[in-house]
């Protein structure tokens, strides 16, 4: 519906971009942050593992992880972009089919320096 509200504002878009991680990559991402509430510092068991497991590195106080990084809620987040979100890629894919914009898509799995490089690199060609 706001894809087709753009379409009748007279708004244009050039290009649609959509960035690809497979749900598993997602959930390992999401349901592996953990927070210091106090600071809001970040952590991650795999990618950014605090020096003591569960621990601020700053403080030693508990990290928590959020209700909206726990695996269930990450899975039940998934499941609604797959039955809402994900028709947008078909409404885009299909116009670009007709000519009326550029859809790419492009692997999210890596670094951003990585992920901006190949969303450039297809844009500008």
């Amino acid at each position: 519906v706001q894809a087709q509200a753009l379409i009748d504002a007279g708004i244009d878009l050039d290009f649609v971009v959509e960035i690809k991680v497979p749900d598993e990559d997602i959930v390992k991402r999401l349901s592996g942050r953990r927070v210091h509430p106090g600071s809001g510092r970040v952590y991650h068991v795999t990618f950014n593992a605090p020096k003591v497991a569960d621990k601020d590195d700053e403080t030693g106080e508990a990290l928590i992880q959020r209700e909206d990084d726990r695996e269930d809620t990450v899975r039940d987040r998934l499941g609604v972009y797959h039955a809402q979100t994900h028709p947008l890629v078909e409404f885009y894919q299909s116009r670009a089919k007709q000519g009326a914009l550029q859809f790419v898509a492009v692997s999210g799995v890596g670094g951003v320096e990585a992920v901006q490089k190949e969303i450039l690199g297809k844009i500008s060609s």
